[in-house]
């Protein structure tokens, strides 16, 4: 798969009088289309902390606090719709409230849960019903931004694969009826990863809906994974992180970049580390990119959807961060950072209070 080079396209990110001017680092080959699309921050630091159940927001020291919104897997699709359509409004309407600097969807957005394979009608109605829920999400006048999910989307081998809606028709992806391409689309999205700037921290969004490559032995985290970060993503993430190594960063993903085992990472975090769902479904070769968040010291915290509960780990003093569905039980959180990383749960979602490094203080 060739490299794809990718530039970055200058504006400011920050809110005037209620509009959104977006900052994208994406592919030469899709800046031109996604232009006026968003831009998004990620900060960077971590720390070996401690969960407190309704930590208080942190006051800003030197400039006014970094605040964004996370809600995962809302799955406003399918036979549970109404019910977590009424979740996901409740979260629009706190955001409304929090006035945050952005808000992000972590993934398992506007998707279905369905038996049997793929048809025409499955398609149209999954790629409709996003087009709705991206509408409800538009209520909120601050930058929006979005995860690909395992169920947002289906694929064949992932990547920069190009199919079309037919290659999906009869195949066993039930309730993953569009294609990426699509999701991308209707959701004003410039790539499948991307990156932006907001508030001097770099914010870097992942997709972990690929097949394995051959470029690392599988399993190395103790199980064989389902999912990958491709190689031409490694790429391009290597060579972000090198553009904003002073920076503090935030990544996003919907699948974890680690398998865990019960007794915890031995670095922090949850001890026992909860065991949810199915153990390997992980990004695989998520140890290299981990790699990558070490030699570049200065990532702060990564967020996860995807596992549907909350738990909490940490490998080289970064902190990797599973949030509880929104569908299950009304499930997101605010996001501060001033004098500490503060994350303000909702429904079933804990509350942190995690210290920051001296790189990650507000500016």
């Amino acid at each position: 798969m060739p490299f794809i080079d990718y530039d970055t396209i200058s504006t400011d990110a920050r809110l005037k009088s209620q509009t959104t001017r977006r900052n994208f680092n994406v592919s030469s080959q899709e800046s031109n289309r996604h232009l006026n699309r968003r831009d998004f921050v990620t900060r960077g630091a971590a720390g070996l902390a401690v969960v407190g159940a309704s930590a208080s927001l942190g006051a800003a020291t030197k400039s006014a606090p970094q605040r964004f919104g996370l809600n995962a897997n809302p799955h406003l699709l399918g036979r549970n719709a109404p019910g977590n359509e009424a979740n996901f409004k409740k979260f629009v309407d706190q955001m409304k409230q929090f006035k945050p600097d952005f808000t992000i969807d972590l993934g398992d957005f506007g998707c279905q849960i369905s038996e049997g394979q793929t048809t025409q009608e499955m398609h149209h109605g999954q790629l409709e019903a996003l087009k709705h829920h991206v509408e409800v999400f538009a209520q909120l006048k601050c930058p929006r931004y979005h995860v690909i999910g395992n169920h947002d989307v289906g694929w064949l081998k992932g990547g920069d694969e190009k199919i079309t809606p037919n290659d999906l028709i009869g195949r066993g992806h039930a309730g993953e009826d569009i294609t990426k391409q699509e999701f991308l689309d209707a959701t004003e999205t410039p790539h499948r990863y991307y990156s932006f700037d907001v508030r001097g921290f770099h914010f870097i969004v992942l997709d972990g809906n690929n097949q394995p490559d051959d470029s690392a032995p599988r399993g190395k985290d103790g199980l064989v994974g389902g999912y990958w970060i491709d190689a031409t993503q490694k790429k391009w993430l290597a060579k972000d992180l090198a553009q904003n190594r002073q920076k503090a960063k935030i990544v996003f993903c919907h699948e974890e970049l680690h398998h865990t085992a019960e007794r915890g990472s031995g670095q922090g975090g949850d001890a026992p580390f909860p065991a949810v769902g199915k153990q390997q479904s992980y990004v695989d070769n998520g140890w290299e990119v981990r790699k990558l968040f070490a030699e570049d010291g200065r990532v702060l915290a990564c967020f996860f959807g995807h596992k549907h509960r909350n738990r909490w780990t940490v490998y080289d003093d970064t902190n990797y961060i599973t949030m509880a569905a929104t569908h299950w039980k009304c499930s997101f959180a605010e996001i501060t950072i001033a004098d500490t990383l503060n994350i303000k749960g909702f429904g079933g979602q804990r509350s942190y209070q995690l210290p920051l490094p001296k790189w990650a203080a507000p500016t």
